[in-house]
């Protein structure tokens, strides 16, 4: 058996461990959301009154990864990128007022709201050199650079709700999906967190549900649950594109899951083993169906057949890699060498940093030496 923790973290700082390897500066996305929080309320001061007939300041909230902690360096530049969404808020109210008189449908006033916000942003990028806006289905994008980007997701939260949000407090945003809302407000709950989406208008979804399961979570089990979210991500990015479909909230529900068939004192004390743990089960999760752990029912794993067969294969090989690094491997190298295939060379080629069980050394020095003939080695060329 092989101890292969110190390859995936160290509390001591100076030590190298693939999760300081990973670690994605974040100084770059942070002074882009500043900026575009900047200019997107100075847009709604200067131009708020005319473009709705009523003037108000939007209020802005980090969610995801990057709230999270869990943001990872991308695994390959280009086209993987760092991100960050920051959600920007309107009371109900205002957004039903949107658009034309007699005509604040729930499209008119997504529609609207998406308008007003990607001018703002457009001319934000075009005051950047390198910056490039792109609409996506449910926010506006800004690429900021060749390896980073910030999501603006727009939302429509009520009016008592929007009277009490702080700034800076961290939200997370999962949208579920509804295809075939009918174009009325009187249709949509009141009480609701709306997400504007550019083909389906609006689709109920409360950041603050996931964030807070995360929260409780990481206060459950620790801050190992919130590394091995970390390390199932990068195992994900490593493999693209063969595991597009593997969302990252589909990977935290995941580990959650396993972490939950055992109580915080019956978890392994080895990170190696507690991410081994998690990944035993990774196969049969995947090839699941996975309730949302904040709101049960929106099914997480939205992945095709076909994905699904994918990841699942790609899940069974990582499985078999890190047992053979954990139980099996009897010489550091090869501990390492699993390791790598799993995670890439961002993980550090350091046999000196595994250990090697006294059990598995005595039982192949006891092995009876063999004799084994030469294998014939054909004439290559080099080059």
């Amino acid at each position: 058996m092989a101890n292969v923790s110190k390859l995936l973290y160290s509390s001591t700082a100076s030590a190298p461990h693939f999760l300081a390897n990973i670690k994605a500066e974040d100084d770059d996305l942070r002074l882009a959301r500043q900026l575009i929080r900047d200019h997107l309320r100075a847009a709604f001061d200067k131009g708020g009154v005319a473009a709705f007939g009523l003037a108000i300041r939007p209020r802005f909230f980090t969610q995801g990864s990057h709230a999270y902690k869990t943001l990872n360096d991308p695994a390959w530049t280009p086209p993987q990128q760092k991100d960050l969404d920051d959600g920007c808020y309107l009371p109900m109210s205002f957004v039903k007022g949107l658009g034309p008189v007699g005509r604040s449908k729930p499209s008119v006033a997504a529609d609207a709201f998406f308008k007003f916000v990607d001018k703002a942003l457009i001319e934000l990028a075009a005051q950047h050199e390198g910056w490039r806006f792109v609409k996506k289905p449910t926010c506006a994008r800004l690429i900021i650079s060749k390896s980073a980007h910030v999501d603006v997701p727009l939302y429509a939260i009520p009016d008592a709700e929007f009277a009490q949000l702080q700034e800076r407090v961290n939200k997370h945003v999962l949208a579920s999906k509804d295809a075939k809302r009918p174009d009325r407000w009187d249709a949509l709950p009141e009480d609701a967190v709306l997400l504007a989406h550019r083909e389906e208008d609006w689709i109920v979804s409360d950041p603050r549900k996931i964030h807070t399961w995360f929260l409780e979570a990481v206060d459950t089990y620790g801050e190992a649950l919130r590394r091995v979210c970390r390390y199932l991500k990068a195992w994900r990015d490593h493999h693209q594109p063969h595991l597009d479909g593997v969302s990252s909230i589909l990977l935290m529900a995941c580990a959650f899951m396993a972490f939950e068939e055992k109580t915080r004192q019956l978890l392994p004390n080895r990170e190696d083993e507690i991410l081994l743990l998690v990944v035993k089960k990774l196969p049969t999760l995947l090839n699941q169906d996975i309730p949302n752990p904040a709101v049960s029912s929106e099914n997480l794993n939205r992945m095709a057949a076909e994905q699904r067969k994918l990841a699942v294969s790609k899940a069974e090989e990582f499985r078999t890699r890190l047992s053979r690094a954990v139980t099996t491997s009897t010489v550091a190298k090869d501990a390492v060498a699993n390791m790598m295939s799993i995670f890439g060379e961002r993980l550090p080629d350091r046999p000196d940093l595994v250990t090697i069980a006294e059990t598995a050394t005595v039982t192949v020095l006891s092995q009876p030496r063999k004799e084994v003939a030469a294998p014939v080695v054909g004439r290559s060329t080099s080059g």
